[in-house]
Protein backbone atom coordinates (compact mmCIF):
# COMPACT_ATOMS: atom_id res chain seq x y z
CA UNK A 1 0.00 0.00 0.00
CA UNK A 2 1.65 3.47 -0.81
CA UNK A 3 1.76 6.03 1.64
CA UNK A 4 0.02 9.06 1.79
CA UNK A 5 1.15 12.25 -0.59
CA UNK A 6 3.44 14.81 0.82
CA UNK A 7 1.56 18.27 1.09
CA UNK A 8 3.84 21.80 0.79
CA UNK A 9 0.84 23.19 2.16
CA UNK A 10 2.27 24.90 5.35
CA UNK A 11 5.16 23.04 5.23
CA UNK A 12 7.76 25.56 3.62
CA UNK A 13 10.01 27.68 5.68
CA UNK A 14 11.79 30.05 3.56
CA UNK A 15 13.97 32.91 5.38
CA UNK A 16 16.09 35.94 4.20
CA UNK A 17 19.15 35.73 6.60
CA UNK A 18 21.83 38.52 6.70
CA UNK A 19 24.90 36.49 7.83
CA UNK A 20 26.07 32.61 7.23
CA UNK A 21 29.36 31.67 7.94
CA UNK A 22 29.14 28.42 6.51
CA UNK A 23 26.35 27.66 3.58
CA UNK A 24 26.64 23.72 3.95
CA UNK A 25 26.23 24.10 7.70
CA UNK A 26 24.45 26.99 8.69
CA UNK A 27 23.36 27.17 12.60
CA UNK A 28 20.13 27.57 13.56
CA UNK A 29 21.64 30.22 15.32
CA UNK A 30 21.90 32.15 11.94
CA UNK A 31 18.79 30.55 10.21
CA UNK A 32 16.40 31.26 13.06
CA UNK A 33 18.10 35.13 13.14
CA UNK A 34 16.99 35.97 9.64
CA UNK A 35 13.43 36.91 8.42
CA UNK A 36 10.85 34.75 7.98
CA UNK A 37 8.93 34.97 4.66
CA UNK A 38 6.78 32.42 4.12
CA UNK A 39 3.63 34.72 4.80
CA UNK A 40 4.43 36.88 2.59
CA UNK A 41 5.23 34.65 -0.64
CA UNK A 42 2.23 33.85 -2.88
CA UNK A 43 1.20 30.17 -2.52
CA UNK A 44 3.04 29.64 -6.29
CA UNK A 45 5.61 32.44 -5.58
CA UNK A 46 8.85 30.62 -4.40
CA UNK A 47 10.68 30.49 -7.95
CA UNK A 48 13.37 28.19 -7.84
CA UNK A 49 15.02 26.73 -10.82
CA UNK A 50 18.05 24.61 -11.63
CA UNK A 51 19.35 26.00 -15.18
CA UNK A 52 22.27 23.37 -15.76
CA UNK A 53 24.26 23.96 -18.53
CA UNK A 54 25.17 20.67 -21.23
CA UNK A 55 28.71 19.72 -22.07
CA UNK A 56 29.46 18.41 -25.48
CA UNK A 57 31.54 15.32 -25.11
CA UNK A 58 31.30 13.94 -28.36
CA UNK A 59 34.44 12.33 -29.53
CA UNK A 60 35.86 12.59 -33.05
CA UNK A 61 35.49 8.74 -33.57
CA UNK A 62 31.15 9.30 -32.44
CA UNK A 63 28.53 8.55 -34.93
CA UNK A 64 25.80 9.69 -32.16
CA UNK A 65 25.92 13.39 -30.58
CA UNK A 66 26.54 12.70 -26.34
CA UNK A 67 26.59 15.29 -24.22
CA UNK A 68 27.35 15.80 -20.01
CA UNK A 69 25.80 17.68 -17.06
CA UNK A 70 27.62 21.13 -16.65
CA UNK A 71 27.46 23.62 -14.39
CA UNK A 72 24.51 24.87 -12.71
CA UNK A 73 22.70 28.39 -12.41
CA UNK A 74 20.16 29.29 -10.42
CA UNK A 75 17.21 31.58 -11.26
CA UNK A 76 15.47 33.09 -7.79
CA UNK A 77 12.49 34.64 -8.24
CA UNK A 78 10.02 35.30 -5.24
CA UNK A 79 6.40 36.76 -6.46
CA UNK A 80 5.71 38.67 -2.73
CA UNK A 81 2.34 40.03 -1.47
CA UNK A 82 2.70 44.01 -0.25
CA UNK A 83 0.75 44.80 3.16
CA UNK A 84 -1.61 47.84 4.34
CA UNK A 85 0.98 48.85 6.85
CA UNK A 86 4.09 50.25 6.41
CA UNK A 87 5.21 48.12 9.94
CA UNK A 88 3.47 44.75 8.08
CA UNK A 89 5.21 45.08 5.22
CA UNK A 90 8.15 42.90 5.99
CA UNK A 91 8.81 41.58 2.26
CA UNK A 92 8.97 44.76 0.68
CA UNK A 93 11.28 46.04 3.69
CA UNK A 94 13.46 43.17 3.42
CA UNK A 95 13.73 42.27 -0.22
CA UNK A 96 15.08 45.83 -0.84
CA UNK A 97 17.55 46.81 -4.27
CA UNK A 98 21.23 45.48 -3.82
CA UNK A 99 20.59 43.75 -0.42
CA UNK A 100 22.93 40.85 0.20
CA UNK A 101 21.97 38.17 2.06
CA UNK A 102 20.96 34.22 2.31
CA UNK A 103 17.78 32.61 1.01
CA UNK A 104 17.15 29.66 3.15
CA UNK A 105 14.97 27.15 1.87
CA UNK A 106 13.46 24.63 3.73
CA UNK A 107 10.84 21.79 2.81
CA UNK A 108 8.50 19.39 4.25
CA UNK A 109 8.35 20.28 7.58
CA UNK A 110 5.46 23.27 9.66
CA UNK A 111 6.66 26.19 8.61
CA UNK A 112 6.28 27.42 12.29
CA UNK A 113 9.15 25.21 13.45
CA UNK A 114 12.20 26.80 14.39
CA UNK A 115 15.37 25.68 12.29
CA UNK A 116 17.31 22.95 14.47
CA UNK A 117 20.42 20.92 13.95
CA UNK A 118 20.08 17.96 11.30
CA UNK A 119 16.93 19.38 9.38
CA UNK A 120 17.81 19.74 5.21
CA UNK A 121 18.05 23.10 4.13
CA UNK A 122 18.96 25.05 0.66
CA UNK A 123 21.07 27.70 1.25
CA UNK A 124 21.62 30.67 -1.50
CA UNK A 125 24.16 33.13 -1.40
CA UNK A 126 21.86 36.09 -3.21
CA UNK A 127 21.56 39.87 -4.03
CA UNK A 128 18.37 41.40 -4.46
CA UNK A 129 17.41 42.88 -7.53
CA UNK A 130 14.91 45.92 -7.77
CA UNK A 131 11.82 44.55 -6.73
CA UNK A 132 9.01 44.35 -9.74
CA UNK A 133 5.33 46.21 -8.62
CA UNK A 134 2.79 43.45 -10.66
CA UNK A 135 0.22 44.89 -12.23
CA UNK A 136 -3.34 45.19 -10.58
CA UNK A 137 -5.89 43.02 -10.52
CA UNK A 138 -8.83 42.36 -9.61
CA UNK A 139 -9.43 40.67 -6.01
CA UNK A 140 -5.82 39.99 -5.65
CA UNK A 141 -3.40 41.39 -3.43
CA UNK A 142 -0.85 44.07 -4.95
CA UNK A 143 2.41 42.09 -5.47
CA UNK A 144 5.49 42.11 -6.14
CA UNK A 145 8.53 40.13 -7.39
CA UNK A 146 11.81 39.97 -6.47
CA UNK A 147 14.26 38.50 -8.30
CA UNK A 148 17.73 37.12 -6.37
CA UNK A 149 20.92 36.86 -7.76
CA UNK A 150 22.63 34.07 -6.97
CA UNK A 151 26.15 35.32 -7.07
CA UNK A 152 28.44 32.71 -5.54
CA UNK A 153 28.26 29.12 -5.14
CA UNK A 154 25.04 27.72 -3.57
CA UNK A 155 24.31 25.02 -1.35
CA UNK A 156 21.06 22.96 -2.22
CA UNK A 157 21.45 20.03 0.20
CA UNK A 158 22.65 21.52 3.39
CA UNK A 159 22.39 20.55 6.86
CA UNK A 160 21.84 22.95 10.01
CA UNK A 161 24.24 22.76 12.88
CA UNK A 162 24.13 23.10 15.96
Amino acid sequence: MAGADLLGDGNVKVTFALTIANISAPTAAECNAGVDLQEYITKDGLGISPEQAAVDNTALASRDETEDAGSVKYSIELTVKRKETEVDDIGWDTLVDRQLGYLVVRRNMAHETSYAAGQRVEVYPVRCGRPNMQPPELNAAQRFVSKLFNHTTADADATVAA
